[in-house]
């Protein structure tokens, strides 16, 4: 926690730079952002996410072995947006809000959020709040990557504002956030008994599974990926907390996300990037075509040689290699990409995957890449129009923001979104989990029902669940 001294010269430095906002907010007669960034001790994101518990708002985007996280506490500003031009719209609000915006600091402000898969299909009350687009600035920010740490506050000045009101409050806010910070958390919760149900019968789903492999086979499409749901009831309230040190734990290399609105988190941990930009570079990948991994290092070592010479995954990995190549084109001047995929693994399972390094023409920011990618084949289909009429049609699941982009935006433009893969929504005793397998004409609806499993595991144990 920052000493007395530090405290009253951050407060002072505050209190100038909501002064000089407050100063142009009368003048343009509409609010302006004051953001302050200070470099702090190095301290735990997980135990910050944790610390920032009693805020509404709040979100964590995590890459242990990159050692890069952003955590997010409270709401200076929102953006929320609807219907096809949802991604256009909270551009255009970011971008607004920046104009006046007066930033101190090394770092400044970031938006955290994401996106509904499908904004066409009618919203369950589960995903209450979250919307076909929600993307928050912070009142409170936490930074840390490999060259240092550092917290950023946020505040929106009215024209009839009390600058030095709202800085002493947010101030206030910091410390106590530090101080709980400090007292360390409790002991984690143990895990408690869980009831799970199948939103749809196996039979069911495998049904339409065969139905989609024949649509595929008909030439209707080239690949449709069709998701479960799984609920889960507990004896108390999910820990959120302690499934985040799990996931973080068991999955270095994926991205570890969470996002809380009021009592509903939307939280996983995801191995696919959709997109990241910085340095003028946009960074992508394809990641189609699953295996498990083997009990044994040499059945590992099987599994994940047959995956590479899988006729069906490499099939289904080239849709999406393709589909990318197009998408990206009306973007970007050159694509740097291998010829033939790799394989990524994890703990619980082999992927195919093919890294794509893409420089983008004057003009594309990171959020026209997102809007071009999203939906991925890799989690939709294609053709993806086609892809998506058939899971609306067929699918009988309220996806929300599974599959659908998670991520950050600065105000530099640089940023990074993510697939909401291997995930689930919490709220309270009850969790929604959800995973998907990608249907081509030769696909074995038994087959995929067992590796749709493999994909339910990572949230099962995070949440205390028996794997199967």
């Amino acid at each position: 926690m920052m000493t007395h001294v530090d405290e009253s010269v951050g407060l002072a430095r505050l209190t100038l730079l909501c002064d000089s906002a407050h100063a142009a907010a009368l003048r343009h007669g509409r609010p302006v952002l004051a953001s302050l960034t200070d470099d702090m001790p190095t301290l735990d994101p997980l135990a910050f996410f944790a610390a920032a518990a009693s805020f509404d708002e709040r979100a964590l985007w995590l890459q242990p072995s990159a050692d890069f996280a952003l955590v997010a506490a409270g709401a200076a500003w929102v953006s929320n947006a609807t219907g096809p031009e949802r991604f256009g719209v909270v551009r255009s609000a970011w971008h607004g809000l920046l104009v006046d915006a007066l930033v101190d600091g090394t770092g400044g402000p970031c938006l955290l959020g994401g996106f509904a898969f499908d904004p066409e299909r009618p919203s369950e009350g589960q995903w209450q709040g979250f919307g076909d687009a929600r993307f928050v600035l912070p009142r409170i920010m936490l930074a840390r990557d490999a060259a240092g740490c550092h917290i950023t506050l946020n505040v929106l000045l009215q024209p009839g504002s009390d600058p030095q009101a709202e800085s002493r409050a947010l101030m206030d806010e910091r410390e106590r956030l530090l101080a709980r910070l400090a007292g360390g958390r409790g002991s984690v919760q143990t895990a408690s008994e869980l009831e799970s149900a199948e939103v749809l019968p196996a039979a069911a789903w495998q049904a339409i599974v065969a139905g989609a492999s024949a649509a595929v086979r008909a030439g209707d499409l080239r690949k449709v990926v069709l998701a479960r749901e799984i609920r889960l009831q507990a004896e108390r309230a999910f820990d959120i907390d302690a499934a985040l040190h799990r996931l973080a734990s068991a999955y270095p290399t994926c991205t570890i996300f969470a996002i809380s609105h009021g009592e509903r988190t939307f939280l996983g941990a995801t191995p696919e990037r959709l997109v990241r930009y910085a340095a003028g570079e946009l960074r992508t990948a394809c990641l189609a075509g699953s295996e498990r991994r083997g009990a044994t290092a040499e059945e590992d070592r099987l599994l994940g040689e047959g995956l590479l010479l899988s006729v069906k995954n490499r099939e289904e990995h080239a849709v999406v290699v393709r589909s990318l190549r197009e998408r990206l084109s009306g973007l970007c001047d050159e694509l740097i990409m291998p010829d033939t995929p790799e394989l990524l693994s994890v703990s619980n399972v082999h992927h195919l995957y093919t890294p794509v390094i893409a420089r983008p023409r004057a003009g594309v920011g990171l959020l026209d890449a997102v809007e071009r990618l999203h939906p991925t084949p890799a989690v939709g289909g294609d053709p993806g129009p086609e892809a998506l009429a058939y899971i609306r049609a067929h699918e009988r699941l309220d996806r929300g923001w599974y599959a659908a982009p998670v991520g950050w935006l600065g105000h530099d433009g640089a940023g990074e979104f993510a697939v909401g893969l291997r995930s689930g929504l919490v709220a309270g005793r009850c969790a929604s989990l959800f995973a998907g397998c990608g249907i081509m004409g030769d696909s074995d609806p038994s087959r995929e029902y067992a590796e749709s499993w493999l994909k339910f595991r990572p949230m099962l144990a995070a949440l205390g669940g028996v794997t199967r």
